[in-house]
C-alpha cells in the first residue's frame, strides 16, 4: 500500500463512537507502508523492537525507514471470512469454526474492531466492524452451510474491504477447510491483491484428523486429498501478505492458533519507506531485523502505481 505523508492528521473514518478518531497520513511524499511481525525462535512475538533495529530491502538494496509505529500504538481491526459453504456442512467442521473464532475475539483488547463476513459462491458481509464482541458472536447464527465454495474470491473481496478502512493494524482471518470449487479469480491474482493492499491473511484450516499432517491418523502422505492440498495453498497466501498459517483438527489446536494470531496482531509493527525511482514492475522486499534470534514476516513485495 502506498500511503501519502507530510505530517500526522486525524479523520473521522466512522467506524467507532462519535468524535473518535484514527490516524491517518496527509499528503506529500508517496510511501510504501508495511505491516511487519517480528518472532523469536520459538515463533513468540518480540514487542520491544526499536526503528533502528528493522532493516528494510526493495530489490535487495536497503532503504531508509521514514515512518514507524510500535503495535499497540494504533487499534487494530481484525476480519473474520467463514467459509459457509456446503463442504463445511458437519458438525465438527462448523463447531470448530465458530469455536476458533470465539477464541480470537475472545483474546483481543477491548479496543480493537472485528467484523464478520461469510461465504459460499459468493461473498457477503454481516456484521460491520464493532468492538462489540457479543453481536459478532450473536451473528454467527446466519452462517449455514450450503452450496459451492469461492474462497479465493472471498480472500479477494476481504481483502479489499479491509483495506479501504484506512491506516493502522490489520488482518483478514479465513476459517475454511482449504477446498475451492467455484472461484473467478486464480490464487497468484488475489495473492498479487492482498501484496498490493499490505493484508496479512491469517488462515485456519479445520479438517478431520486423516488431512491433517500433526495427527496420528493422517492418510495423505502418498496420495494428498483436496483438503490438504488446500492447506498447503493457504500457507502461501499466509506466507506471502506477511500472515500464518495453522492447519487445525482438534479444539487444543484452535485455542493454540488463536493465541498466536491475536499476540502477532497486538504486536504488528508498522513501517513505511520512500520506494526508488525505478520501472514500473514488480518489485520484492525483505525486512530484518538486526537483533539475533529475530524473524520478521512481512508482504513479499509490492505493485507500484502506474
Amino acid at each position: 500500500m502506498f500511503v501519502r505523508r507530510l505530517a500526522f492528521s486525524l479523520v473521522l473514518l466512522g467506524l467507532g463512537p462519535p468524535g473518535q478518531a484514527q490516524v491517518r497520513f496527509a499528503a506529500s511524499a508517496d510511501l510504501v507502508v508495511l505491516s511487519a511481525t517480528a518472532v523469536d525462535g520459538k515463533g513468540r512475538p518480540v514487542h520491544d523492537l526499536r526503528a533502528e533495529e528493522f532493516r528494510v530491502f526493495d530489490e535487495g538494496r536497503p532503504q531508509p525507514i521514514r515512518h514507524f509505529v510500535q503495535g499497540e500504538e494504533l487499534a487494530a481491526r481484525l476480519l473474520l471470512l467463514v467459509d459457509s459453504s456446503g463442504s463445511m456442512n458437519t458438525e465438527l467442521k462448523t463447531t470448530s469454526s465458530r469455536m476458533a473464532a470465539y477464541q480470537v475475539m475472545d483474546a483481543l483488547p477491548a479496543d480493537d474492531q472485528v467484523a464478520l463476513a461469510g461465504f459460499d459462491h459468493k461473498y457477503w458481509g454481516i456484521v460491520a466492524f464493532t468492538r462489540d464482541r457479543e453481536k459478532v458472536k450473536s451473528a454467527f447464527g446466519e452462517l449455514a452451510p450450503f452450496g459451492s465454495t469461492a474462497l479465493h474470491d472471498a480472500l479477494d473481496k476481504a481483502a479489499y474491504d479491509i483495506a479501504s478502512h484506512g491506516e493502522g493494524r490489520r488482518a483478514v482471518v479465513v476459517i475454511t477447510d482449504g477446498v475451492d470449487t467455484a472461484s473467478q479469480k486464480a490464487p497468484d491474482e488475489v495473492i498479487a491483491r492482498s501484496r498490493a493492499l499490505d493484508v496479512p491473511i491469517y488462515a485456519i484450516s479445520v479438517v478431520s484428523p486423516l488431512d491433517d499432517p500433526s495427527s496420528e491418523s493422517f492418510a495423505g502422505g502418498e496420495r494428498p486429498a483436496a483438503a490438504t492440498v488446500g492447506s498447503a495453498l493457504l500457507a502461501r497466501y499466509a506466507r506471502e501478505s506477511g500472515g500464518a498459517a495453522f492447519t487445525v483438527s482438534a479444539f487444543s489446536a484452535l485455542r493454540q492458533a488463536a493465541v498466536q494470531i491475536v499476540a502477532e496482531l497486538k504486536h504488528q509493527y508498522r513501517l513505511g519507506y520512500e520506494p526508488p525511482d525505478n520501472p514500473k514492475h514488480f518489485r520484492r522486499i525483505e525486512v530484518r531485523s538486526t537483533r539475533k534470534g529475530v524473524v520478521v514476516r512481512a508482504r513479499s513485495g509490492y505493485m507500484p502505481p502506474s
